[in-house]
């Protein structure tokens, strides 16, 4: 298939890698560091010119001294043989999961096996900057959601679905509105629950709400801030009707039949800067949104309290101010549960052919926590080559500039950085050959 750019000349699409309800994405022949996103039908009135505007007017990319995209940003207009509007080039982000393949604990183990939490913080950070650049632009994703935005490896994100973001554009002295038409309702703050998305115009204290939620979802094991334990005899409302109302679960309010889920971890295991903005942004901007956090409020907190982070003997990462690693208070206490002993042996035969009976397992977050590790190991420290940072010796990439160290290669068990001729991983000991 054959499509042309904005002066006509021929570009022919490879394959296929994506495909959504109302686009495909395609790889460029000969053009490997882009892709071309094509819709199925004609685009919505306006689309050209909502596109033109972008492709003109793009923000600032807060990692592009780094040569990553942090906005798949419309770089060229893509047309049919009669002229038609089709679709945009874009950056191809390689290498790249989903949010939610980074959020969710068991799904990372399986993607980014190296991710621990300093990772987390920094993958919080980066998504703060990728945000705060938009705005500072005067563009509002609208839409912001774990969906439309890609982590790598190094933690560096990029947003993605850029065409749905809301535009302003000027004709004249007159602004221009391209509403985003769609929105996710868990990540839709309580003003916005119910309200026909196309309809409204965005405002960046939206995005903050979203913006929030995913940062929780991140460094709280993959819930969301809105998911409880409801302790009334009634059934449970939906986490929409939740946000709507305010109920936060970690917010004390008498008579709110509400608390956090069980196996949660707790907000103070948050650094406080970052709990007090959790607290800003759900309990004060519920009724005041305009005192939700921005997003370079977030890049500050979450720099602190990255900064703030440090491992127990088991190597877990954990905040300074805590008086002790959370997650080995979780274990020691889900190995003293009556549910986490085994079952005593029945005196009797089993029946032929009968399935053996399973020991209770932990929740998958949990369960990851168990993997055994070595004692704490203070490798030496490894020289970035491209911004000259010293990092821990077990790091795979760079904690300063994201770019892989030289020499690093990841332990296939617990996704430590180890030397290219080591035998046994010095973080789990687990032997790598």
């Amino acid at each position: 298939m054959i499509v042309y750019d904005a002066q006509r000349r021929p570009l022919a699409l490879g394959s296929e890698v994506g495909r959504g309800g109302e686009a495909a994405v395609y790889r460029l022949a000969g053009q490997p560091a882009v892709l071309a996103k094509l819709y199925h039908r004609a685009p919505r009135p306006g689309y050209d010119l909502k596109l033109a505007w972008m492709q003109a007017h793009p923000p600032t990319d807060p990692t592009q001294s780094l040569g990553h995209a942090s906005i798949a940003w419309p770089t060229q207009l893509l047309y049919d043989a009669r002229g038609a509007l089709v679709g945009y080039a874009m950056v191809h982000v390689q290498n790249a999961v989903p949010l939610l393949l980074v959020f969710n604990p068991r799904l990372r183990a399986k993607t980014l096996p190296n991710f621990n939490r300093r990772y987390l913080h920094r993958t919080a950070r980066n998504l703060a900057a990728a945000l705060g650049a938009l705005h500072a632009t005067n563009y509002v994703v609208g839409d912001l959601n774990e969906s439309n935005v890609m982590v790598m490896p190094s933690a560096l994100v990029t947003l993605i679905d850029a065409d749905s973001f809301q535009v302003q554009r000027r004709v004249g002295a007159k602004p221009v509105l391209h509403p985003c038409p769609v929105g996710k309702p868990e990540y839709t703050p309580p003003e916005l629950q119910g309200r026909t998305f196309a309809e409204v115009p965005r405002q960046p204290e939206h995005d903050r709400f979203g913006l929030a939620v995913l940062v929780f979802q991140l460094l709280m094991e993959g819930n969301h801030p809105f998911r409880a334990l409801w302790l009334a005899a009634s059934d449970p409302p939906p986490v929409e009707a939740r946000i709507r109302d305010g109920h936060w679960p970690y917010a004390s309010k008498p008579g709110l039949p509400i608390a956090p889920p069980r196996h949660a971890p707790a907000l103070d295991s948050l650094h406080p800067e970052l709990a007090t903005l959790m607290r800003l942004c759900f309990v004060d901007g519920h009724a005041r949104p305009a005192s939700r956090p921005t997003p370079e409020a977030w890049e500050r907190a979450i720099a602190t309290a990255e900064k703030a982070l440090v491992t127990c003997r088991q190597g877990h990462f954990y905040s300074r101010h805590l008086a002790q690693c959370p997650s080995c208070a979780v274990l020691a206490a889900a190995a003293q549960s009556p549910a986490a002993q085994p079952a005593p042996a029945l005196a009797r035969v089993p029946t032929a052919g009968a399935a053996p009976r399973l020991a209770p397992s932990l929740p998958g977050w949990l369960a990851a926590l168990s993997r055994p590790a070595a004692a704490a190991v203070q490798p030496a420290r490894v020289l970035c080559r491209v911004c000259q940072h010293a990092n821990p010796g077990d790091e795979v990439y760079c904690q300063n500039c994201a770019a892989r160290l030289a020499g690093k290669r990841a332990c296939p068990h617990c996704g430590r950085g180890i030397p290219q001729n080591a035998r046994f991983c010095p973080r789990c000991g687990l032997r790598v050959v």
